[in-house]
């Protein structure tokens, strides 16, 4: 399965579980595979950046973006920049699938040169 869209989906699975409810031996293995998904998808190269494609769609602004790129930054954290802006509420979590979508979808065009 492709880490974005595990990434996804964990995290979705975790945000479900109420945390008192969730057995900690499940935490823990939902918390160490995030932190591997999040390594994974940080040394992914785009040719289309979330940040740009977030911007183009008008999910956020210049300024949020910016904003959250400084808090990631500062952080020291392996959150990535959805994360941020999710957390910061500066859009929702199905926005941020839906541009994830579109980076997959952009990844996979393939241009030949015209002739």
């Amino acid at each position: 399965m492709e880490a974005a869209v595990e990434f996804e989906k964990l995290v979705s699975l975790a945000k479900l579980e109420a945390t008192d409810t969730m057995p900690k031996s499940v935490r823990t293995r939902y918390e160490k595979r995030l932190a591997a998904l999040r390594t994974a998808l940080q040394e992914q190269q785009h040719a289309y950046p979330l940040g740009a494609i977030l911007v183009s769609i008008g999910a956020i602004t210049d300024e949020q973006l910016s904003r959250a790129l400084r808090a990631q930054e500062s952080s020291h954290t392996q959150k990535l920049l959805g994360e941020f802006l999710v957390e910061m509420r500066f859009m929702s979590r199905e926005q941020l699938s839906h541009a994830l979508a579109i980076q997959r979808s952009a990844a996979q065009v393939s241009y030949s040169p015209i002739a």
